[in-house]
């Protein structure tokens, strides 16, 4: 396992292979959160969404964190477990 700061270029490279959301671990610090990268089908990553804001975590689809993040960084630290 591996963190690492969230940038673009980290991003590109878990899409490529084959992630596809961003997600906040479960319990994590709001101000200083752990993110996560996995695989859910495109077709389930809304109602994904959903079911985790219920918990207090967030979901971003990996399209959608690559097109914004220069505009709207991520705080907090990716970690990697590949």
């Amino acid at each position: 396992m591996k963190i690492v700061d969230i940038t673009k270029d980290t991003l590109i490279s878990a899409q490529k292979e084959g992630f596809t959301v961003l997600i906040t671990k479960f319990n994590s610090d709001p101000l200083n959160p752990t993110w996560i990268v996995d695989k859910v089908e495109k077709d389930k990553i809304e109602a994904n969404k959903k079911a985790l804001s219920e918990s207090y975590q967030l979901c971003y689809s990996l399209n959608e964190a690559i097109r914004t993040i220069d505009n709207r960084p991520f705080i907090g630290k990716l970690q990697l477990s590949h």
